[in-house]
C-alpha cells in the first residue's frame, strides 16, 4: 500500500515539481496527499530558496503560489533551512551534483544540473544524522532520484531515507483509493 512508504511521524522533503504535480487544494492528488500526512502526522518540507522561488513567481505562475501558501496554511508544509556550516551536507551536495552529471552522461554539463535536487539530498542528510525518524524525498526527475538515493546510500543514511518518484507516488495514492481513518 502506498501510505505505508511513509512512516509516521516522518519527514518528506518535496521537490516542487511534486507539489506542483499535485494541483491546487481541490485536486484529488492534493487532498490524498494533505490527508496521508495530516494522518500520519508526516512532517513536510521545502527547500527555502524553492518556496521563496515558488512564492515570488510571475503572475502567470500564481498558481504555483497559491499551491504553495495553501498547504502552508493549512500546516502541513514548512520551509526548510539547510545547514551549510556543516560540512557534511555540503560534501553530500557536491556529491549529488558530481553523480547526477555522471548518470547523464552527455546529456547536461555541470551548470545545467538542478541546484535544487541537490539541496534535497543535503535536507534528507541533515535530517537523517539530526533527526531520528525516518526521511523521504519525493522528487519527479529519475537521474536525481537515482543520484539521491545513490549518494544516500553512500553516506550510511540509506537505512534512514527513501527516495521516491513523486509524481507516480501522488497516482498511487489516488489508485490505492487511500483511505485512512483517525
Amino acid at each position: 500500500m502506498v501510505g505505508q512508504e511513509l512512516p509516521s511521524d516522518s519527514i518528506v522533503i518535496l521537490d516542487s515539481s511534486v507539489l506542483i504535480a499535485m494541483g491546487g487544494p481541490s485536486t484529488d492528488k492534493y487532498q490524498a496527499f494533505e490527508r496521508v500526512v495530516t494522518q500520519r502526522d508526516i512532517s513536510v518540507r521545502i527547500p527555502t530558496h524553492v518556496a521563496e522561488e515558488l512564492g515570488e513567481s510571475p503572475e502567470t505562475y500564481t498558481y504555483q503560489r497559491d499551491r504553495l501558501r495553501a498547504a502552508q496554511d493549512a500546516g502541513w508544509l514548512k520551509r526548510a533551512t539547510i545547514d551549510f556550516s556543516n560540512p557534511r551536507v555540503s560534501e553530500v551536495i557536491d556529491r549529488t551534483r558530481k553523480r547526477m552529471l555522471n548518470l547523464s552522461a552527455e546529456d547536461v554539463t555541470e551548470d545545467e544540473i538542478e541546484k535544487t535536487d541537490t539541496v534535497l539530498t543535503g535536507l534528507a542528510y541533515q535530517y537523517a544524522t539530526e533527526q531520528t525518524s525516518h526521511v523521504t524525498v519525493l522528487v519527479s526527475d529519475t537521474i536525481a532520484e537515482q543520484a539521491i538515493d545513490d549518494v544516500l546510500c553512500a553516506m550510511d543514511v540509506g537505512n534512514e531515507t527513501a527516495v521516491i518518484e513523486g509524481r507516480g507516488f501522488l497516482e498511487g495514492l489516488l489508485n490505492s483509493g487511500f483511505e485512512e481513518k483517525n
